[in-house]
C-alpha cells in the first residue's frame, strides 16, 4: 500500500509517496465509549459517539532509500501539522514519535479527517 506525507504548509521538500507494509496500523473508527460496573451486578455504557482525532496511526516504512529517511525526518523536525493520505480517506494531525530501526515506523496522532 502507498502512502503520503505531507506538510500542511508548502514546502518543496515537504511531499512523500511511501510504501507502507501490512505492519501498519490505520484503523481510525472508535468511539468514546465507557462501561462501568453497577452495585446490582450490572453495568452502565455511556456513548459519546464517535471522533476521527481519537485516532493514533502507527504507520511503517520499509524499502525507503537513506536520502528519503532523511528528508522525511528533516520534514518531521521543520513541520508540526502534516497531512497523511491512506486508502481512501485524509487525515491532518502530528507526529508523536519516529523510531528508525532496520524500519521506520511513525506513531501519528489524528487531529481530524479532512474528508468526511
Amino acid at each position: 500500500m502507498i502512502a503520503s506525507i505531507c506538510s500542511q504548509l508548502f514546502d518543496y521538500a515537504g511531499n512523500f509517496l511511501v510504501p507502507i507494509t501490512l505492519d501498519s496500523d490505520l484503523s481510525h473508527i472508535n468511539r468514546r465509549v465507557s462501561r462501568s460496573a453497577t452495585l446490582d451486578g450490572g453495568s452502565i455504557i455511556v456513548d459519546n459517539g464517535y471522533s476521527a482525532s481519537d485516532a493514533t496511526f502507527t504507520i511503517v516504512i520499509r524499502d525507503i532509500d537513506n536520502s528519503t529517511r532523511l528528508a522525511i525526518m528533516a520534514m518531521i523536525k521543520r513541520h508540526s501539522v502534516l497531512i497523511i493520505s491512506v486508502k481512501e480517506n485524509i487525515f491532518s494531525g502530528v507526529v508523536e514519535t519516529l523510531t528508525d530501526t532496520d524500519m521506520m515506523k511513525i506513531k501519528f496522532l489524528v487531529y481530524q479527517q479532512l474528508n468526511s
